[in-house]
């Protein structure tokens, strides 16, 4: 996983200036809440030019947030069914966000995903990231809290990457 989702996410973020990341999942779904993790770990790292939001079953709630960021890039981080092993994760694009997306969530992420694009005119993508299970309970198994660490670092490590490459503004 490290290496694909690695690149995937390199060739993605490429050029932002500033990014906003969507944390997405149900805290009592166990492994649906596994978005929500990884903007939590994301977020204690205090990045420079990273909006990151913790937006539980509600992502919706957050467009106004979102659209006076001004973003770049817009990455939604989320529980996905890519029939994979639990922990597994891949960067879906905005028109394929149905073909893996699980439906917890009142508004569908590709209808939100298209209307984020068109309001902020930012990239927008999905992270998903395959669960083991979606049964009521709360916290994750042991595969998605390890797997939640793991993309936490591998998207800092990306994001400073990419500020670095830049070089000054």
């Amino acid at each position: 996983m490290e290496k694909n989702l690695e690149e995937e996410l390199r060739v993605w973020v490429s050029g932002f200036k500033k990014i906003v990341i969507l944390g997405i999942g149900n805290s009592i779904r166990k492994d649906d809440y596994v978005g929500v993790a990884v903007a939590k770990l994301l977020k204690e790292k205090n990045l420079s030019n990273i909006l990151v939001l913790e937006c539980e079953t509600v992502p919706e709630s957050f467009t106004s947030i979102i659209k006076e960021a001004k973003p770049t890039h817009v990455l939604m981080v989320d529980a996905a069914n890519l029939n994979a092993t639990p922990g597994f994760a891949k960067m879906i694009s905005i028109d394929e966000i149905n073909d893996f997306s699980l439906s917890t969530h009142d508004l569908p992420l590709s209808l939100l995903a298209k209307f984020i694009a068109y309001e902020t005119k930012a990239k927008v993508a999905l992270l998903g990231i395959q669960p083991k299970t979606l049964e009521f309970g709360e916290g994750l198994t042991s595969e998605l809290s390890e797997a939640s660490e793991k993309i936490a670092k591998i998207i800092e490590k990306v994001l400073i990457e990419e500020v670095f490459n830049q070089g000054p503004f």
